[in-house]
């Protein structure tokens, strides 16, 4: 699968032309020759993060899928868009997003467990191409404060 590294800026959303060409240019590519289905598997749900070779864990707090967290784990970018909760942390998020986001950027996130929303500042950590069939991103985002999780009940 390739990525692409979204470049930092001041606007939250890239309204560029650039990136746009590109995913079309990836997206005809791959309608020509279909990815294998072991590449659209990621690393995360084969591997826990402890035993990956050469990759050592620099977290601050461990990742949980949002199942171990609660029943239901909503992502709202507020301004942006719903995202879908991948892992959760208590110093951040890794969310697939339909929009493109600007590492840099502060933004204010609603993350809702089971029904109980909770409003959080965070910054755009990294926001890479995921998919292109449909085109979503892989956006990382680390909360300004540590932020207690739930305990799923």
């Amino acid at each position: 699968m390739t990525c692409c590294q979204v470049a930092a800026g001041d606007d939250s959303v890239d309204d560029g032309d650039e990136l746009d060409a590109l995913l079309a240019q990836f997206e005809a590519e791959l309608s020509k020759t279909p990815a294998p289905a072991a590449l659209d598997v990621d690393a995360d749900e084969l591997f826990p993060i402890e035993e990956r070779q050469g990759r050592p864990e620099h977290r601050e707090a461990p990742r949980l899928a949002p199942d171990q967290v609660a029943r239901e784990v909503r992502v709202t970018v507020r301004g942006a868009a719903e995202a879908r909760a991948i892992n959760v942390s208590e110093t951040g998020v890794l969310a697939e997003t339909t929009s493109r986001l600007r590492p840099g950027t502060m933004v204010e996130l609603i993350l809702t467990f089971d029904g109980v929303r909770r409003m959080l500042r965070a910054t755009i950590v990294r926001s890479m191409v995921h998919s292109l069939d449909p085109t979503t991103f892989r956006t990382a985002f680390k909360f300004e404060e540590r932020t207690s999780l739930p305990e799923r009940q």
